[in-house]
């Protein structure tokens, strides 16, 4: 991609923007800015750049020397892909980035997992924020399976999250399945039209929220 340099910039500086603001993570950001800047940019450009080297080496690191725990990543993960959303990159671009913050995960859920303990949660199941859970749930191309529950995406998990990000059944929701259904016919020929519809297009509320 042309422009990868000029995206990770701007998504980099998007993203901690966001982070610095949420609860979740803020406290562990301070002092640490600069650095971690600089491994989300490398990272967003590897990505876009060198989808076949893309590890997120730098990201993974940063997270790791802080003992960062899977909930923080996750938190970096939502902030990060609502930032490249923003740029408009296309649905390629958004799959790769995915997949490089898929890969940084997996080696930081190894075998010495930093997963942060469970804690009760007294909000009902059935409420918004219950239902949007970390964006680990994203496409993995060419398969088109989840990378959080190996189901087809978008997985139940997944539609709740876009309508989230998209507030609602939006045409802006709408142009960006449609963008992922195109790219999924091309990776899965076998499957039906009708079936790819409904898959990628039919479970969207008719109503917006």
């Amino acid at each position: 991609m042309a422009n990868a340099r000029e995206v990770a910039r701007k998504a980099a500086a998007a993203s901690l923007r966001q982070l610095t603001a949420d609860h979740r993570v803020a406290g562990r950001l301070r002092g640490h800015e600069p650095t971690l800047a600089t491994a989300v940019r490398e990272t967003i450009e590897e990505a876009l750049g060198h989808p076949s080297d893309a590890d997120g080496g730098a990201l993974h690191e940063f997270c790791r020397r802080r003992k960062w725990t899977l909930d923080e990543f996750d938190a970096l993960g939502h902030h990060l892909l609502t930032a490249v959303l923003a740029q408009r990159v296309g649905v390629e671009a958004l799959v790769r980035v995915g997949a490089a913050l898929t890969r940084v995960r997996r080696r930081l859920a190894g075998p010495a997992a930093l997963t942060a303990p469970a804690r009760p949660d007294r909000r009902s199941r059935n409420s918004a924020s219950r239902r949007y859970a970390p964006p680990a749930h994203l496409p993995l191309a060419p398969s088109w399976q989840c990378s959080g529950c190996a189901a087809a995406w978008p997985c139940p998990t997944k539609q709740s999250q876009l309508l989230v990000e998209f507030g609602g059944t939006t045409a802006g929701l709408a142009v960006y399945l449609g963008a992922c259904l195109v790219a999924a016919t091309k990776d899965l020929p076998a499957l039906p039209p009708a079936q790819a519809r409904a898959r990628f297009l039919g479970w969207l509320p008719r109503r917006r929220f």
